[in-house]
């Protein structure tokens, strides 16, 4: 048996601290590679479970390669998300293997069905799944909308007016997704010399995200994707 491998959902150059935000939603795995080797944190919603990290010259285990994986400055992280059955073999694994950072923090679910974690069948959007998104860099707002009605809201904007704009968009992106027959729409992003907005279905409703013209669209769709749990 080996670690499983997971449903990959992105990857950035960042200190492991600012990938656990990313994570907090579901069961994961952080694949991570260094200047000298490579190594992998194991996560219960954001909290660190097991660890371990190889080079040439050592094999570090549990807590301390969940250390050596902290100093890191910027090492490249691939995220992968787990499903319950696949948590449970990566524990189960990192166990048999000693990757475990401690006993207690590291214990697995029970296996009956009553208490397994379950996968929700539609995204659920809270404060910290909008404050995730506006926290990245060149984020100015974001918004739900449904009609073209802004429901639930962060940052800085007219979100009534967005809002109604953003629907227009969503329809029309949705009909010549249709008509082109290329599958359900994903997402919207215009881009402009004075900003981008992206908009992406999100359950029965729709998130707008406002942002300036330098922002990272690739940490911003990480964080978008994370927290979509019908992905």
């Amino acid at each position: 048996m080996t670690l499983p491998k997971g449903k990959n959902f992105g990857s950035m150059n960042a200190p492991i601290e600012e990938v656990l935000p990313f994570t907090e939603a579901f069961y994961s795995v952080v694949r991570m590679r260094t200047g000298s080797g490579e190594g992998f944190v194991l996560l219960d919603k954001g909290d660190p479970i097991a660890a371990g990290f190889h080079d040439g010259s050592q094999d570090l285990l549990g807590e301390s390669a969940l250390s050596f994986l902290s100093d890191e400055p910027s090492p490249a992280c691939m995220l992968f998300r787990y499903d319950p059955d696949e948590y449970l073999k990566a524990i189960d694994w990192c166990r048999e293997m000693g990757y475990e950072i401690s006993t207690e923090a590291g214990q697995a679910p029970a296996r009956d069905e009553e208490r397994m974690p379950e996968e929700t069948s539609a995204p659920v959007l809270t404060d910290e799944a909008l404050n995730l998104i506006l926290s990245q860099p060149g984020v100015i707002a974001v918004s739900a909308f449904f009609e073209g009605f802004a429901v639930q809201s962060a940052g800085a904007a007219d979100f009534d007016r967005i809002a109604a704009v953003a629907e227009d968009l969503l329809r029309a992106g949705s009909k010549i997704a249709g008509d082109m027959e290329t599958g359900d729409l994903d997402q919207i992003i215009l881009e402009t010399p004075g900003g981008k907005l992206i908009i992406a279905p999100f359950g029965d409703l729709s998130l707008c995200i406002l942002t300036a013209a330098n922002a990272n669209l690739g940490l911003v769709r990480l964080a978008l994707r994370s927290i979509r749990w019908s992905e």
